[in-house]
């Protein structure tokens, strides 16, 4: 089975390769919206555009997950200033992106840091 999705930032491979396991434990690809800065972050949309990329490839998902034992996250990483005159980001998701969560059995991980990177 192939899955091909448009800019993929990978496969990154994790693991340690022995004799006894010829192939990585854990493996994952990343699809990134890339690092954002605005004076307004909104995950409502960054989270649309990004399901509105994958939904044509749900079943592509669903089966790679059930065929290799895989895991699908959403995850969100938001370094927010401390700078009390900017925007804290909008943090939410649509129904229709957790209607595609939903169908390909995806989770939802959101990291926050304080402060810039």
């Amino acid at each position: 089975m192939r899955l091909e999705l448009p800019r993929v930032d990978g496969p990154v491979l994790r693991g340690t390769k022995r004799k006894a396991y010829p192939t990585p434990k854990h493996s994952w690809w990343v699809y990134s919206t890339g690092k954002l800065q605005d004076d307004v972050i909104d995950v409502y949309d960054m989270a649309s555009s990004l399901v509105a990329t994958l939904e044509p490839h749900a079943d592509r998902i669903v089966e790679a997950k059930r065929a290799y034992g895989l895991e699908a996250v959403l995850e969100v990483v938001l370094r927010i200033t401390l700078d009390e005159t900017k925007s804290t980001p909008a943090i939410g998701f649509d129904s229709r992106v957790i209607s595609f969560l939903n169908r390909v059995g995806a989770s939802i991980d959101i990291d926050t840091y304080r402060g810039e990177s």
